[in-house]
């Protein structure tokens, strides 16, 4: 995917209508490059969470899809609250951790 809609990226975030400006093709290509950026910072694996809403489990797979096309490893700490991610990226020493909440 060339174009991702610019509107999605925010100051600390990235958000976006799901089905519309966020479907998993866009999760996806946000996920390879997150991993070829960390890939590029030596890093090994990315921790990732979902919240409960019920796009989670598909948009969560698509970012593992696109993190694991760059040659990074993932460890899915599944329905979690965020603060467990950045738990999980600390304890883990993944370095990254994703909270997807879409």
């Amino acid at each position: 995917m060339k174009n991702l809609p610019q509107e999605i990226f925010k100051a600390y975030d990235i958000r976006g209508v799901v089905g519309k400006t966020f479907t998993p093709e866009i999760v996806e290509a946000i996920g390879h490059a997150l991993g070829s950026e960390a890939k590029a910072r030596n890093q090994k694996t990315i921790a990732i969470g979902r919240d409960g809403r019920l796009s989670g489990p598909d948009l969560s797979a698509a970012l593992a899809r696109g993190i694991q096309k760059s040659g990074i490893d993932v460890i899915d700490v599944g329905l979690v609250a965020t603060p467990m991610v950045y738990f999980a990226a600390h304890e883990l020493k993944t370095h990254s951790g994703v909270m997807v909440t879409g």
